[in-house]
């Protein structure tokens, strides 16, 4: 029995999988490089399990592997996984729910505070060397009025979407004394302390509306200019799940003018963002560069449910965490 391996996982990890396998280790995880799907082939095309990240899996990979039977992916999306493909071939897929849904709610939260209280804009003030330059008077021409901000506690927190991460966000502003609110079409029964609302009143309504949903067919361009239309001119959209949910133009036209106060992008349409984008123009953006998931501790989670997988694939011939 054989394992190939590019995804990071711990040694524990790894030495848990050797109980079950001979490993073969390369790929982004362990080389930094992201394998082409004939170098994929070429490395594990006699594995039976691949525990992969970002390795595209399409029929040409497939075709090559007869042995395969398990591909367990330790990222949350499968986008890199052609799923009609796997069921053609008749192997079993499985992701790992959850992984980074604390390291991207704490960076979300973040992202609010920031917004709300101008932390870029007033490191870059500093760094630029700004702050001796203007006096301390009594008119209120000086750093401490410039930079007046708004506090989290009290306000109201729009969650498109209720899921992994949307929950944790959720428990992490438990202290700040804000009021939840939250749209997801798919959830039946809401927790205690988050009301459910509709599209068109969480936009009106959130003093903060932040994004996350995944996306699809369905979820692409969702936050439109006619979203964005609905919210205050004082309010702050935040987006940690996929640049795509968003009609960029129609942000783009919304912060310029005013429409809004401020937008927080860790993720965007195109990344790396192009040189020319127009949110480059902008001073009340707050841009980072998809770091959500960008945790050395999300290494230890992810390992544990691709090994919850591997494990039960080995003691009842079905992994646990299968996307259909």
């Amino acid at each position: 029995m054989k394992a190939f391996v590019s995804a990071q996982l711990t040694q524990e990890g790894l030495d848990q999988l050797a109980q079950y396998a001979q490993i073969k280790l390369g790929g982004w995880g362990h080389t930094g490089k992201k394998l082409t799907p004939e170098e994929l082939v070429k490395a594990a095309s006699d594995c039976e399990i691949m525990v992969i990240c970002y390795e595209e899996i399409n029929d040409y990979v497939l075709d090559h592997m007869p042995n395969l039977k398990l591909i367990a992916c330790s990222r949350g999306g499968v986008e890199n996984i052609d799923r009609q493909a796997v069921r053609r071939h008749s192997v079993w897929v499985t992701s790992a729910p959850g992984r980074n849904a604390n390291a991207v709610a704490e960076l979300t939260v973040g992202l609010m505070i920031s917004a709300l209280r101008h932390i870029p804009k007033t490191h870059h003030y500093i760094m630029s060397q700004q702050w001796d330059k203007v006096p301390w008077d009594i008119a209120g021409n000086t750093s401490f009025k410039t930079f007046d901000g708004y506090e989290l506690c009290g306000k109201t927190i729009g969650l498109v979407g209720y899921g992994a991460i949307a929950r944790r966000v959720a428990k992490l502003l438990s202290g700040f004394d804000v009021k939840l609110i939250a749209y997801d079409p798919f959830l039946t029964q809401w927790p205690e302390g988050v009301t459910s609302v509709d599209w068109e009143k969480l936009f009106s309504t959130a003093d903060v509306v932040s994004l996350h949903c995944k996306l699809s067919d369905t979820t692409r361009g969702m936050v439109n200019r006619a979203a964005l239309q609905h919210m205050k001119p004082t309010s702050i959209f935040i987006n940690t799940a996929r640049g795509a949910l968003v009609d960029e133009d129609a942000l783009y036209e919304a912060l310029a003018g005013g429409q809004i106060a401020c937008a927080a992008l860790d993720a965007q349409v195109h990344e790396p963002m192009f040189h020319d984008s127009k949110f480059l123009t902008l001073d009340n953006i707050i841009l980072t560069p998809h770091i959500g998931g960008a945790s050395r501790d999300i290494i230890a989670q992810q390992t544990r449910i691709v090994m919850e997988d591997v494990t039960a694939y080995f003691e009842t011939g079905k992994p646990i965490h299968v996307i259909q």
